[in-house]
């Protein structure tokens, strides 16, 4: 196997565990913004009681959590491959 397989590998586990870290850290700032903005209304009963739930706020932190596991795994396969073949 040649040494670039691998280093292609680590390369593609680093860009998805950065991509799943920066994701996650969206959905922290989108989550605090949109709860933010409620806050500062009259009525804070969604701000209270998160009632009706949003979806879509949470569509950022799964897939970032997805991609900080696909990027895990494809760093060990990366570093078991490393271990065999070198």
């Amino acid at each position: 196997m040649a040494s670039t397989s691998w280093q292609a590998i680590l390369a593609l586990g680093l860009f998805f565990a950065l991509t799943g870290i920066a994701l996650a850290l969206w959905n922290r700032k989108e989550t605090r913004t949109y709860y933010g903005s409620l806050a500062s209304r009259r009525d804070v009963k969604e701000f209270i009681t998160h009632e009706p739930k949003r979806p879509w706020l949470g569509a950022w932190g799964i897939g970032g959590r997805i991609s900080l596991i696909i990027g895990g795994l494809l760093l060990i396969a990366a570093a078991v491959l490393r271990l065999i073949f070198f």
